[in-house]
């Protein structure tokens, strides 16, 4: 793609790792145990939407709709990582730069992270989840902006497993996409490489599956009580619950969990709506939510980064065939930055956690911005009011305000919850 050789200058100098976290697993571990509490502290805007299955999604918008920004300022879309949410550092550091001014290097727009259901405090009020399969969430949350931003250019960025489903959806919304671009870092396209590369008896790789385990089952633990959803017995986990209750309780047990024991228990069963879940099989559920299955579909410029380094998502997973017969993705390799890491600053001063990758994505984005926009793309309209509710089509949401936001307290995610918040306030609307 001749944009991203004019354009992505960075992608050109490639990246340099940090000479203190010369490896991979060295960047991953930093990026998922260093103390990033003074970095990027910022203050969201929180907006709950209530979509018609019943489940609560939660938009964190930064600058707050109270900041005026030009009507034609763009929108980006954010969606994080496994069980994580707006307050991660990964994430803040991203929103920041794409909020900066031009003149300060930035893009000038204004960011909503999408936190998936049961994630950074999003009440869960629906009986299943999210998975790299489910899309919906991030459908309703591009229309319901798009409808506040008529005339602002909207772009996706996605991280791991995030960066799936923004892969999905794009190929899915094909010309009818109503994102600009997008950009997807560490995206794991074949699932199936990945998830049972995870199984691998290699020391580092086994704690990155234990730990991806226990973040599942840390997320899910707060709602297994007889009032949450997902314990009802119409719920498709409630068969499993024995199970993950035993997990819980059981130290030996947790200490020797698997990624793929918790996908099979948890993804494969509420990973999406029940027009397609429960999954037989983890097999038949990773072949199905492969994102990799969408390039050929998507008709948006698309910019995938990846480390070669990468432990989690290896180069193996990586559809390099695929990707040379689209005509709107790139893949971009880099021989470093492991897994959501891309370090490059020196180990002290205000560069120390410096990261790379967000010069590539937003000279990709202001790439595409200076191109005339002749896409096809659907009327942005307001839609249309039935009661409380805002439909786009056969898309609909209601708006919740302040006393609407039952279970949202910050409290559910109880001894991480101070790591989580680790510098952010979210304001509710």
């Amino acid at each position: 793609m001749s944009l991203v050789d004019r354009c992505c200058q960075s992608l050109k100098e490639g990246f340099k790792s940090s000479w203190w976290l010369p490896n991979g697993h060295a960047q991953t571990i930093y990026s998922a145990m260093a103390d990033f509490s003074k970095d990027d502290q910022i203050t969201y805007q929180r907006q709950l939407l209530r979509v018609p299955d019943g489940g609560t999604i939660g938009l964190d918008i930064y600058p707050p709709l109270s900041v005026n920004l030009p009507s034609n300022a763009p929108v980006i879309l954010i969606n994080h990582g496994l069980t994580g949410g707006s307050h991660e550092s990964y994430v803040r550091n991203m929103v920041v730069w794409l909020t900066k001014p031009v003149s300060e290097g930035g893009l000038g727009g204004r960011a909503a992270v999408v936190n998936f259901r049961g994630c950074a405090s999003t009440p869960l009020t629906s009986p299943h989840l999210y998975s790299t399969g489910s899309t919906i969430d991030l459908h309703t949350s591009v229309l319901y902006l798009s409808t506040l931003f008529p005339f602002a250019p909207m772009f996706g960025v996605g991280f791991s497993l995030g960066a799936a489903v923004m892969t999905r959806y794009l190929g899915e919304q094909g010309d009818r996409c109503r994102l600009r671009a997008g950009v997807v870092l560490c995206c794991p396209l074949d699932m199936r490489v990945v998830t049972y590369g995870l199984d691998s008896p290699h020391p580092l790789t086994r704690i990155y599956s234990l730990s991806m385990a226990d973040k599942i089952l840390r997320s899910i633990s707060p709602h297994l009580i007889p009032s949450s959803p997902l314990s009802h017995p119409t719920s498709h986990l409630h068969i499993h619950l024995p199970e993950i209750m035993s997990l819980t309780k059981s130290v030996w047990r947790r200490a020797t969990l698997k990624a793929s024991k918790m996908l099979e228990l948890v993804a494969c069963t509420v990973g999406g709506g029940s027009d397609l879940f429960p999954f037989d099989t983890l097999d038949g559920f990773l072949s199905w939510s492969c994102p990799g299955n969408w390039i050929g579909a998507i008709k948006r410029p698309t910019l995938a980064i990846s480390a070669l380094d990468d432990p989690i998502v290896s180069s193996a997973c990586l559809p390099y065939k695929a990707i040379r017969r689209s005509t709107h993705c790139v893949l971009a390799t880099v021989s470093q930055g492991g897994h959501l890491g891309w370090f490059e600053g020196p180990p002290f001063g205000k560069d120390k956690h410096k990261r790379w990758h967000v010069k590539p994505t937003i000279e990709f984005f202001q790439g595409i911005l200076d191109l005339p926009c002749n896409m096809s793309s659907p009327t942005k309209d307001t839609g249309r009011r039935v009661g409380d509710w805002t439909w786009v089509g056969d898309v609909g949401w209601m708006v919740l305000d302040e006393m609407d936001e039952k279970g949202w307290s910050g409290n559910e995610e109880g001894e991480n919850n101070e790591r989580q918040r680790e510098g952010q306030a979210i304001v509710p609307v």
